[in-house]
């Protein structure tokens, strides 16, 4: 009995309600307004982005190993670092602020595809902002420093192997030179005219010359091209670099008119139907009162 009480007095509140549809249509047509309202009011924005590769460094043999670069989301943290928008915007210029870039900036990084075994060494940087031009100063003197602050091991690296390859090309250069001149002293020992057990005592040390310069060019030889290809290496496949800057975007982005409207609109809904709630309450309190 008390069940089928409820019930019916569960239904009657919720006939009472439709007394009040006015009001929930009312409030879900304003909420619309609103929405659509304030995305047409918001300021036009661009979005400029630039990708930005990590680098993969390698140990002695070429292996790759772990490091800062290997992480993009460390990478991304150096992106949004206080210290990197601070030292980005005197660059910018444009009236840029470290507010205004703080607020537009995201880093991220590419979804992996399906087929993908390697780590991904890339993030890219968008800065979206209400002028395209600074948007792209913005995107790109982010990215120049992030390359800065993660090639510092690959730079370390390529100016030791630089010192080595100068080093071998000019000890290379040493005995060429003690190579050619005891070469030409055995030839003008095979052009004199002394004896042939005479011309062989006189050749002995400059033949012994030319074979110990000989070896040591080669081996020296091997050592300068396994140094320059691992510099190679380090520029093209270690070094953090920017593979796409940022241009300065010709398009806004697109304002999700139909979505803020459909946002306001729910809202709008809920309200009305709290309104109406409050409204039919307030009006059986007073019925309860008068009919007392």
């Amino acid at each position: 009995m008390t069940d089928d009480t409820y019930d019916i007095d569960l239904g009657d509140y919720f006939r009472g309600l439709l007394r009040w549809w006015w009001v929930v249509v009312a409030l879900a047509a304003l909420g619309a307004v609103v929405g659509a309202g304030v995305t047409v009011l918001q300021k036009t924005t661009y979005t400029a982005t630039s990708s930005v590769y990590l680098g993969q460094p390698t140990d002695a043999a070429g292996n790759p190993i772990s490091a800062l670069n290997t992480d993009p989301r460390a990478a991304a943290a150096i992106g949004v670092a206080d210290s990197t928008i601070r030292a980005v915007v005197p660059q910018v210029g444009l009236g840029e602020t470290a507010a205004k870039l703080r607020n537009g900036l995201s880093v991220t990084v590419p979804v992996a595809t399906k087929n993908a075994t390697g780590p991904i060494n890339l993030i890219d940087i968008g800065v979206t902002d209400t002028r395209p031009a600074r948007a792209a100063a913005a995107a790109n003197g982010i990215a120049q420093l992030v390359v800065a602050k993660l090639s510092t091991y690959v730079q370390a690296k390529i100016a030791v192997l630089t010192q080595q390859v100068a080093s071998d090309s000019r000890r290379i250069a040493q005995l060429q030179a003690s190579n050619d001149a005891a070469q030409k002293a055995l030839a003008a020992i095979a052009a004199s005219g002394g004896s042939a057990a005479d011309r062989a005592l006189a050749s002995s040390p400059y033949l012994a010359i030319t074979q110990s310069t000989s070896t040591e060019i080669q081996s020296l030889l091997d050592d300068r091209r396994t140094a320059t290809l691992d510099l190679l290496v380090a520029h093209n496949v270690e070094s953090p670099s920017i593979v796409a800057r940022a241009a300065v975007p010709a398009a806004p982005e697109p304002k999700a008119l139909h979505l803020h409207a459909a946002v306001g609109f729910v809202v709008g809904i809920v309200v009305g139907l709290i309104a109406a709630a409050v409204l039919e309450w307030r009006r059986r309190a007073r019925h309860d009162a008068a009919a007392a």
